[in-house]
């Protein structure tokens, strides 16, 4: 009889050896092809949401979610916490979003995050649409959406929404400029936890991470919504409308930066490489970004 001849033990280290050698190739590929699936789950999320605040701005005065009043000062309260700080509150609690005590009613100080929930309440959306799969977040466990007025807390959402209640910056609506944003990946000066102070946002924004958003891998941008339902994915934060700033300094890039606000005197927060041309003589559509809605997305 013939003996069946066996791989020997140096024959199967060696075919164990390439095995581990491919897998180590893939395995970079597979964590990106993840990557980018997520990058199309959250860019469909934000799709649905613009869509969910179309039907809401259907009823008079056709404007995006802003309840709450509007101030000078912009001040605006995050999950039913004292006005946004650069650090996210410790936590938040049902009592502070529920019907006994809807927040922007009672502090007369607007909050965008009980706007998003407006069209959650509003059963035009689910909360699970506000997470993107890229971040730990969870949906927010309210059981029944219609009885509260706000998020519970930061880790139930995972994206941020114009500052709708600052008297020196544009509400949103459906006859805004189509290119202008007004959703996006959230704020890392806000929940992502990157220090906001002006000094370090510049640094931020010379970095390799460039200012953008927390909730991808490698922060190598954000999917931002624009005000004509079209979400697309930037490899800067500078997205806003194009133009310059009163003073005739040119906005980083040409566009205004849609985490920050303007500094004092309208001087540009976003270090940013400048346009060859001043705007106002290059003819793209001149826009004064310091008398116009100035995007800051919160938190």
């Amino acid at each position: 009889m013939r003996n069946k001849k066996a791989f020997t033990l140096i024959e199967l280290l060696v075919v164990i050896a390439i095995i581990a050698l491919l897998i180590s190739i893939l395995l970079p590929s597979l964590s990106r092809a993840r990557e980018l699936s997520k990058r199309t789950v959250c860019s469909a999320n934000l799709r649905g949401i613009g869509q969910a605040m179309y039907i809401y701005a259907q009823d008079d005065p056709q404007v995006f979610p802003t309840i709450g009043p509007r101030t000078a000062t912009g001040n605006i309260r995050v999950f039913g916490q004292q006005p946004l700080a650069s650090q996210p509150p410790a936590n938040g609690n049902h009592q502070d979003r529920g019907p006994q005590n809807p927040q922007t009613l009672v502090t007369g100080v607007g909050s965008p995050t009980v706007d998003m929930w407006t069209v959650i309440r509003a059963n035009n959306t689910t909360p699970k649409q506000f997470i993107c799969p890229s971040t730990i977040d969870t949906p927010d466990p309210a059981q029944d959406t219609t009885v509260y007025y706000d998020f519970l807390h930061w880790q139930f959402l995972s994206y941020a929404y114009q500052n709708q209640h600052d008297t020196d910056r544009r509400v949103i609506g459906t006859s805004s400029e189509p290119n202008i944003p007004f959703m996006a990946d959230a704020n890392p000066y806000g929940k992502g936890g990157v220090n906001g102070a002006p000094n370090s946002i510049n640094q931020d924004r010379i970095s390799p991470f460039r200012g953008n958003s927390t909730n991808h891998t490698n922060r190598e941008g954000q999917n931002i919504l624009f005000q004509d339902g079209h979400v697309d994915f930037e490899k800067g934060p500078d997205a806003g409308l194009s133009g310059f700033f009163s003073s005739g300094i040119p906005s980083a890039r040409g566009r205004d930066h849609i985490y920050t606000t303007h500094g004092p005197n309208n001087q540009p927060v976003d270090p940013g490489t400048a346009s060859a041309l001043p705007l106002q003589q290059s003819g793209q559509g001149v826009v004064n970004l310091g008398g116009r809605s100035d995007v800051c997305m919160v938190p």
